[in-house]
């Protein structure tokens, strides 16, 4: 193992809230001590010294909210990730097109990305633009946003697909006469086509998470998730175990924090079995997961007042679990000690989750146990404040502002878009904050999320949302990007900042996002990424092979 210090006029140790000149002693994986820049004489002649001038040196991103199976398989040869940049259902259809010429001979097609709030018009896609290109290859492309799927003929076949007006949640679309249209709208209905979506060999899956190790590390990140709260069945248990297996056998990049299904149960042996088993240095369970509603995109986000374009509907199907079980199953998940995340978009489901957890308080007398609500997406004012009373985390993705391209002020009106991914307003409060994009929702790329946070701009400089007011400062945003995720991952004892005797997990920026032009923030690029001490990605070729008294970059 190695032994040597980075220095800078730039660190970022992600618990202030700026920089300021340091030396970082690295010693095998953990950092040794931290020392003034200037006072480095004294350091033994064998130590290499590497000095990074102004550039900014700070801890490893570490992502909230990621779903990294689906993430793995977004990143690779498999599947057309580009269909963000569509603006109709044509465009998806002709841009996966290309992608089949460039990659022929695929047993199934699938892309992700589409999405609704970027296109010119208001209808959801259907399977007839899909067989007129693709009669016979079945064909599963996933929403953005992860709410949604839209299937071809032969993949509606493949996959089993009928209609089913009885789910406990979500949507199985048909026209009139009862036929399916291909848009199956929330994890239950599209369940059957994820299973297919994900279909890979043993050896496939292993190349596709060995490829993105390398995906990982060049952007920075030494920490994500899974949150798809998945159950724990016999197929989930194989695919953890294939994850577990690649940490054990080669060392995976970053550390991931799995969290399993929470609603159905209020007894957790089948949570601590698969933990016991499958536990290893950098996969770990963690917590537990549930969702209280889907998305407005689509009348799933549960409002407290009707919908502005639907008034009709606070919500469709909603909550997408009852109440008084999501109480009693949140009650006994915090009394067994284990944290509980909900996702929660809307005002509605955001207050929910706040009132359960605040009940869970009471019967359990449990305020240690970071209970986290993800997304955020708007918020009744009322509610602001009660994130800090109630030490509940609020676990937010400022990309997704973006993502949305202002469709809330169409379903939410200009009244609630006042508070509209409020992220200034509820870390005013002090309340504790993650910051994550939900990958692969969004790009994993941190630069892009950290634009959106300080700017609320999209990639041509044009604001989005209605409340502009709601930009978080660099410091904070850097905060949550690193020791705030690593307490909602409950790790900020190990990793999340630059701190004696954590493990060294650093990174070094080709600039310094605390002094550049907000404009520049998104070019910004990982120059140098050490995971407990060992170089994992090196652009500018400052790799430590042997010992060099001072190094300048």
């Amino acid at each position: 193992m190695a032994e040597y210090i980075i220095k800078s006029r730039a660190v970022f140790d992600g618990r202030a809230d700026s920089c300021k000149p340091l030396a970082v002693w690295i010693k095998d994986d953990r950092i040794k001590k931290l020392l003034p820049y200037d006072e480095t004489n004294a350091v033994p002649a064998d130590v290499p010294i590497y000095d990074m001038g102004d550039k900014l040196v700070m801890p490893s991103f570490i992502d909230a909210h990621t779903h990294i199976f689906t993430g793995a398989v977004a990143a690779s040869e498999y599947v057309c990730n580009t269909l963000d940049s569509c603006h109709s259902e044509q465009e998806c259809v002709e841009q996966m097109v290309a992608y089949v010429k460039m990659h022929p001979g695929q047993k199934r097609i699938r892309g992700t990305g589409w999405f609704i709030g970027n296109w010119t018009e208001d209808r959801m896609p259907d399977k007839r633009s899909l067989d007129a290109y693709f009669p016979d290859t079945p064909v599963y492309l996933e929403c953005a946003d992860a709410h949604s799927m839209w299937l071809n003929s032969a993949a509606l076949a493949e996959a089993g697909i009928r209609p089913n007006p009885s789910l406990a949640n979500g949507m199985i679309e048909t026209y009139p006469d009862g036929e399916l249209t291909g848009m199956l709208i929330e994890p239950e209905a599209y369940a059957p086509a994820m299973e297919k979506f994900m279909d890979f060999t043993d050896e496939e899956m292993t190349g596709i998470h060995r490829h993105f190790k390398q995906v990982l590390a060049e952007n920075g990140v030494a920490g994500l998730s899974e949150m798809f709260a998945e159950d724990y069945t016999e197929e989930i248990y194989k695919k953890y175990e294939l994850l577990k297996k690649l940490d054990d056998e080669e060392g995976l990049y970053a550390n991931v924090y799995v969290y399993t299904k929470l609603f159905g149960y209020t007894s957790f042996e089948k949570f601590f079995e698969m933990k016991e088993k499958l536990d290893s240095r950098h996969f770990q369970i963690t917590g537990l997961k549930g969702f209280i509603d889907g998305v407005t995109e689509t009348y799933t986000g549960l409002l407290l007042e009707p919908y502005t374009d639907r008034p009709d509907t606070c919500g469709e199907k909603l909550p997408l679990w009852p109440r008084a079980k999501m109480q009693e199953e949140i009650t006994a998940a915090n009394e067994a000690g284990l944290q509980v995340r909900l996702h929660c978009i809307a005002d509605g489901s955001v207050r929910m989750a706040l009132d359960m957890y605040e009940e869970a308080e009471k019967r359990t007398g449990r305020k240690d146990l970071r209970n986290t609500i993800e997304h955020i997406e708007n918020i009744h004012p009322d509610d602001v404040r009660r994130f800090k009373e109630l030490d509940v985390v609020a676990s937010m993705q400022p990309y997704h502002l973006i993502l949305s391209n202002n469709d809330k002020i169409v379903r939410l009106g200009k009244k609630r878009c006042r508070y509209e991914w409020p992220m200034k307003s509820i870390t005013n409060t002090g309340a504790a904050f993650a910051v994550g994009t939900d990958y692969p929702v969004v790009g994993l790329d941190p630069f892009q999320t950290i634009y959106a946070a300080v700017t609320r701009k999209d990639a041509d400089g044009r604001l989005s949302g209605q409340n502009p007011w709601e930009v978080i400062d660099m410091a904070t945003v850097l905060k949550g990007y690193t020791y705030g995720a690593a307490y909602v991952y409950q790790a900020e004892d190990r990793t999340g900042s630059i701190e004696a005797g954590k493990c060294a997990n650093l990174i070094v920026l080709d600039q310094n996002l605390f002094t550049i032009n907000p404009e520049m923030i998104p070019d910004t690029k990982v120059l140098w990424n050490i995971f407990e001490g060992q170089t994992i990605y090196d652009l500018s070729l400052i790799h430590i092979s042997e010992p060099t008294r001072l190094r300048c970059i």
